[in-house]
């Protein structure tokens, strides 16, 4: 009898429906700004490799934003980013019918200044930060809450920020910066740090929080062409993949799409596709190390997402 209720359980536990804590993940998106977060929505909702407890929106302000009449095919005039993501993540939600999944809206605006952040500065607040908050106080050191940021960090920092208590608790996937393998140099310089340059410093400042960090140089290679990618998209005739298509020419993406967002993803999914070391944090912060990943495996990493589209379509 007891041999029976063991294999009952190993066949439970091999289905979609069966997640330990190690593959629950909080999603922090910036879907408004470019295409590639609606694949890595995708990607992260479809496999059992990965359960998202919470799908946030995240603003991508910039200096930009307000000089120019258009961003992305979106007029300026009474621009709200974070909005635009929120809009964005309930549409993805509802093309994979699952709007159970917890969608609380972003910050509106970034962690303290434009010229930094210090402790009399304002920490922004939204439902996102309050929905971290809430998951990492019932979290802890062996048990950690993760959360995924695949845009500016604004929510998780603001989230520490306002109780600093939880940084032990989380442990942080942040794609974003520069990392130079040769020269062992960081380079904020980079389109997701500085829409919020000031959380990601925020959470480099945080001893106790621990991060893993996929620099875009690492990404780079992960490249996706148009033609044939809508070809492959259009011919499963679901709405899904149709709207991943329909996003390439909705956002503008060119002919050619690096695949940031998505390579985080897939490399959290399945870390035999990456190759992640210990190095040193950037100089100017309080942590002495992070976790970085330096290298991905392109080719694989491309097939397990059309494989991955392939068995959900089959079910679906």
């Amino acid at each position: 009898m007891k041999s029976i209720l063991i294999s009952v359980l190993i066949l439970v536990c091999n289905t979609n429906y069966c997640f330990s804590q190690d593959n629950t993940y909080i999603l922090d998106a910036d879907t408004g700004n470019e295409m590639d977060d609606f694949y890595a929505i995708v990607q992260a909702i479809i496999t059992p490799k990965m359960e998202l407890i919470s799908l946030n929106s995240a603003q991508f302000n910039s200096v930009q934003i307000f000089v120019d009449s258009i961003w992305n095919g979106n007029k300026v005039k009474n621009f709200n980013s974070v909005q635009i993501s929120q809009n964005f993540n309930e549409q993805v939600l509802k093309k994979l019918n699952r709007m159970d999944i917890p969608h609380p809206m972003g910050c509106e605006t970034h962690l303290g200044y434009a010229w930094g952040y210090y402790p009399t500065a304002p920490v922004p607040k939204s439902p996102a930060t309050d929905f971290i908050i809430q998951k990492a106080k019932k979290a802890s050191p062996d048990k950690k809450l993760k959360v995924i940021c695949i845009g500016a960090s604004t929510n998780l920092a603001a989230a520490i920020e306002t109780a600093p208590e939880i940084a032990k608790n989380i442990h942080a996937f942040i794609l974003g910066a520069q990392y130079d393998n040769e020269s062992k140099a960081w380079n904020k310089n980079e389109f997701n740090i500085q829409r919020d340059l000031n959380a990601f410093d925020a959470l480099l400042n945080q001893i106790d929080l621990e991060m893993t960090i996929m620099p875009i140089s690492t990404a780079r290679p992960f490249e996706f062409n148009k033609k044939e990618t809508l070809r492959k998209l259009y011919e499963y005739k679901h709405p899904v993949t149709n709207l991943l298509a329909d996003m390439w020419t909705t956002i503008n993406a060119g002919n050619q799409r690096v695949m940031w967002d998505l390579a985080l993803i897939i490399a959290i999914q399945k870390p035999e596709l990456a190759t992640m070391k210990d190095l040193a944090a950037p100089p100017e912060n309080k942590k002495d190390t992070v976790h970085v990943y330096t290298s991905i495996e392109v080719d694989k990493m491309y097939n397990d997402f059309w494989k991955s589209l392939d068995l959900y379509l089959l079910k679906n």
